[in-house]
């Protein structure tokens, strides 16, 4: 998540259209959305450094410009996660869903490691916006 010093200097952005939720608590905090014709990763943004509160309402997110390989990866990883039945499709359609049994969880999980999305919320940001 961002601090919400992170805005400093961005433009405000409209007509954002979230596709794909990666994480989630109460709403989506990361994944990709469209915007002008192409996809950006979104990063949620809080009141604080360590991300341990936010008061925003509605949500305010970062979009972040991934290289073609980098949203190759992240839409990857995403219908591996949707395959495997869990949630974060925005989309419709949605993705196919086959279910999973725990092993397949665990090899997404070894695949997709917690802090692998790092790179993309480094990535160059374009603006901010406001969830609809």
């Amino acid at each position: 998540m961002h601090a919400a010093s992170r805005l400093t200097g961005l433009p405000e952005l409209t007509g954002v259209r979230k596709e794909w939720f990666s994480d989630w608590y109460d709403g989506p905090i990361t994944g990709v959305a469209h915007y002008g014709g192409r996809e950006y990763w979104f990063v949620m943004v809080t009141n604080d450094d360590d991300g341990g509160s936010w008061d925003f309402d509605p949500r305010v997110y970062v979009l972040h410009r991934l290289s073609d390989e980098q949203l190759a990866q992240a839409w990857d990883m995403h219908r591996s996660f949707a395959v495997a039945g869990l949630p974060g499709c925005l989309h419709s359609p949605p993705c196919t869903v086959d279910g999973a049994v725990a092993e397949t969880l665990i090899a997404l999980r070894d695949r997709w490691p917690e802090g692998h999305e790092d790179d993309y919320m480094n990535a160059p940001a374009i603006g901010w916006f406001r969830d609809a």
